[in-house]
């Protein structure tokens, strides 16, 4: 349980990302836990979960410590938990992400203390053949398309659109009206100066 490597059957499996249950448990006679991982083409991932104290452990304080690469790819340690049983029993770490190889120690305590997590499995090699059918499956589907609500939305303004272009016509054909009267009056004014003339 020293070192942690990956079944054959598990590198042999054809699904492009697989997540498992990771966890491990650090106590007295076993200070360390190093998880690493075969060399494959797959990217390895740990999210961990939380880190608690088992129900007999002592009321001491707990340091739990991981050791892994940094961006620069050296070692580095960081604390990742102090846990006292009476005063705080449980860290929720989150999805606190770690790429393996990495190291939990015990630094200080004498547990139990449980680790637990996601492994995160994904192979790159499936990935680029499923971006290549994602990308086919796109170029196929080139038409634009609005979203499900907004067709609705559109032939509403459409619709309003027309309805202010009636009301303009209207006010228009008002306006001729009214014009059209102011032209009868004019020459039915002239026509009566005529007469009277």
């Amino acid at each position: 349980m020293d070192n942690f490597e990956l079944d054959s059957a598990l590198e042999d499996a054809s699904m492009p990302s697989r997540t498992f249950l990771f966890g491990c448990e650090l106590k007295l006679s076993q200070k360390e836990f190093k998880m690493d991982v075969a060399d494959d083409n797959a990217e390895h991932q740990l999210s961990l979960r939380t880190i608690c104290l088992g129900a007999d452990a002592s009321d001491d304080l707990h340091l739990v410590e991981a050791e892994g690469l940094n961006f620069e790819g050296k070692n580095t340690k960081i604390t990742l938990a102090a846990l006292k049983l009476s005063v705080q029993p449980t860290v929720s770490l989150g999805g606190f992400e770690i790429e393996p190889p990495v190291t939990f120690r015990l630094k200080s305590g004498t547990g139990p203390v449980y680790i637990s997590g996601q492994h995160l499995i994904a192979d790159f090699e499936s990935e680029e053949e499923d971006d290549s059918v994602l990308e086919n499956a796109v170029a196929k589907q080139a038409v634009k398309r609005g979203a499900p609500g907004a067709s609705k939305m559109m032939q509403k303004k459409m619709k309003m659109e027309v309805e202010d272009d009636d009301d303009e016509d209207d006010d228009d054909d008002e306006d001729d009206d009214d014009e059209d009267d102011d032209d009868d009056e004019e020459e039915e004014e002239e026509e009566e100066e005529v007469a009277v003339v």
